[in-house]
């Protein structure tokens, strides 16, 4: 129900009518799917467990839907809306001044799959001195406490100004977060705040799918 929530109220808003959007200051679509193998991409990703699992449940053929979706008619890319994109949104990797990712590993908008990719392109550039990445164990789109964020912050500032990475660990954030106190622990429900400990985690980011970058276009 949650998922089904996210899809209808948040979701949508961005692969529909922003997508419009999009599509207009690019001069048509930039998207495609020829030559996608659904079967195998689908068995790839982080959610095939969940997937298989809900179509059990279900009684539903999953293996049907994927066949109907790999005999379905591919759309194709427009060459000039790619253009606009590769010269104006994607990653490339270039980067020349310190980065720190903070990423909810429940993000259903910005999934944690884009750390990934965006890592994946910093590495190929030989910028890996300048990436580091954290991630909060939390649902939803940039929901950190107000610790959270002046905790990365302070690690970001700290960055700059000695020209070293600090310990990034969750237990040393997790501290640091900790110790600003309840006046900035804490998050929204329902319009009233509710006190919130810090919960930054380890985590590894799942492989971005059909990755596209520079590099190999």
């Amino acid at each position: 129900m949650n998922q089904f929530n996210w899809l209808a109220y948040d979701q949508f808003l961005f692969d529909f009518y922003l997508r419009a959007e999009l599509e207009g200051r690019a001069g048509g679509n930039p998207s495609w799917n020829t030559s996608v193998d659904y079967n195998r991409q689908l068995r790839k990703s982080a959610f095939y467990p969940e997937v298989a699992a809900l179509y059990a449940a279900a009684g539903l053929n999953l293996n049907a839907d994927l066949y109907s979706l790999q005999v379905a008619p591919r759309i194709s890319a427009e060459p000039a809306a790619v253009n606009y994109l590769s010269a104006n949104i994607i990653y490339t990797g270039q980067i020349g001044i310190p980065v720190l990712t903070l990423q909810t590993t429940g993000d259903g908008l910005v999934v944690p799959e884009n750390d990934q990719a965006y890592k994946s392109t910093v590495h190929h550039a030989g910028k890996d001195a300048f990436l580091k990445e954290t991630f909060v164990h939390r649902a939803g789109h940039c929901t950190f406490t107000p610790a959270e964020t002046i905790v990365a912050f302070q690690a970001l500032n700290n960055r700059l100004n000695t020209g070293k990475w600090q310990a990034l660990g969750p237990a040393s954030l997790n501290k640091a977060a900790a110790a600003l106190g309840p006046n900035y622990n804490y998050l929204y429900l329902n319009g009233n705040p509710v006190n919130t400990p810090p919960a930054f985690e380890t985590f590894k980011d799942p492989v971005f799918l059909r990755p596209y970058d520079v590099f190999s276009h």
